[in-house]
């Protein structure tokens, strides 16, 4: 049997927990006043490409763009199209031309991503943005930190900690890139040719490399944080001690890198431990160049992602998912013919006063009715019959209680409301 493509089927009964998980983000994001866009699935290959490959050469831009999935050219008049990677790219792309000078923009957005995986298989997402443009000052990311961090602590998350570190600027990076690029030379025959080739052209890059004989990554090589400039070690200084005075848990990684070359000074990971293991459940960092690569207009900026499937595994495994409450409902059935009318006019009724209902679509006897109302978490059921409708009464069983009586159809609400507010 062929195994299925990495996409989403989220079921009625799984749906809840991602709409659970969903609103304790969002209630954080509001307290920071961020609010939320619409990005298309659908984006502009050409714009995500000059994005992606800002700052790397052609053969890694060549390397990192296979991971895109694009879609064949659906008009001449149109150009290529690409399933939605991330949303940084497109999110300056389209918030640049709307921004002014002396307005920072908060903005979030979340739902499925695509990419091809390590087999180059497509690959469905779900994930969690968060940017913040227009300021480049220390407040602006450690503003951006702390959120990352309470929203942790609102799911649940409560040991969680921060890795942090600095990619440095434009003037002191090509300084370490050359001392990594001769580590690398010296030790050429550790590493397989992939990952030589991949970290020479970006010594920030992490690798996915299984090799066993091949080293990795460069973490024995050159610490960036040695090459720093003075004004980046200043600022890389303020942002921990920020840190440590807001009682945020980190820990400087020096080797900590990022995949996209787009990011400068600090960048961090939100990690956690699962299995025994730290695992990293989301991350980003100050990129205050990318927006003139993509725009022409510079916007200085910084952000996160957090893996949104990661984090709901997490909360699953630790059962951290409260149990749903069951809510109110009714279930109506018919037992007579032509009852149609009579049975929609009850239903509209107690949907004008927010009561949820089941409408059973056959005439059954009363003990699978019964069952079926059950089976569906009912609390209330009314049964209508052609005899009992003359007499102008229906069926009304709390099937709680386990109580039954007949009602005039006139008191079924009055009724109902008794019944509701006794099981509150």
């Amino acid at each position: 049997m062929k195994k299925p493509l990495s996409f989403h089927e989220i079921m009625p009964d799984d749906v809840w927990k991602w709409k659970y998980m969903e609103s304790q983000i969002e209630q954080v994001l509001s307290l920071f006043n961020y609010k939320e866009i619409r990005l298309s699935v659908l984006q502009d290959y050409n714009i995500l490409y000059k994005g992606i490959t800002a700052l790397l050469d052609t053969e890694e831009a060549h390397e990192t763009t296979q991971q895109l999935l694009n879609l064949q050219q659906p008009d001449d008049n149109i150009g290529l199209l690409s399933l939605r990677p991330e949303g940084t790219i497109n999110v300056l792309n389209h918030v640049a031309h709307r921004l002014k000078s002396d307005k920072i923009n908060r903005i979030f957005y979340h739902g499925p991503m695509f990419r091809k995986d390590s087999k180059q298989k497509p690959l469905e997402f779900y994930q969690l943005g968060v940017e913040l443009l227009g300021s480049d000052s220390i407040l602006s990311e450690s503003e951006i930190i702390s959120l990352g961090m309470k929203i942790c602590e609102q799911l649940g998350l409560k040991d969680a900690w921060l890795e942090i570190n600095s990619f440095g600027c434009e003037s002191c990076r090509p300084i370490f890139y050359k001392a990594m690029r001769q580590f690398l030379d010296e030790h050429k025959d550790e590493y397989c040719n992939d990952c030589y080739k991949s970290l020479y052209n970006n010594p920030l890059h992490s690798t996915n490399c299984l090799e066993f004989a091949c080293m990795h990554s460069t973490k024995q090589g050159p610490k960036i944080h040695d090459y720093l400039c003075p004004k980046c070690k200043t600022n890389f200084d303020k942002v921990k001690k920020i840190q440590a005075n807001l009682t945020n848990n980190y820990k400087v990684n020096h080797h900590l890198y990022k995949n996209f070359s787009y990011y400068n000074e600090t960048v961090f990971n939100f990690m956690i431990q699962t299995n025994g293991s730290p695992e990293v459940i989301g991350g980003g960092g100050r990129y205050d160049f990318l927006s003139n690569r993509v725009t022409g207009k510079q916007i200085p900026a910084v952000g996160f992602y957090f893996n949104l499937d990661l984090i709901y595994s997490i909360l699953t495994s630790r059962e951290l998912f409260h149990t749903q409450a069951t809510p109110f409902r009714v279930y109506i059935c018919s037992q007579s013919e032509v009852m149609e009318i009579m049975l929609l006019q009850i239903v509209q009724e107690l949907h004008q006063h927010n009561i949820s209902t089941i409408i059973s679509s056959d005439i059954a006897d009363t003990e699978v009715e019964t069952k079926t109302a059950r089976v569906n978490d009912c609390q209330v059921m009314i049964i209508l019959r052609s005899e009992n409708i003359r007499e102008g009464k229906a069926l009304l069983k709390n099937l709680v209680k386990e109580k039954q009586t007949y009602v005039a159809l006139g008191d079924l609400l009055p009724e109902i409301d008794i019944i509701k507010k006794s099981l509150v």
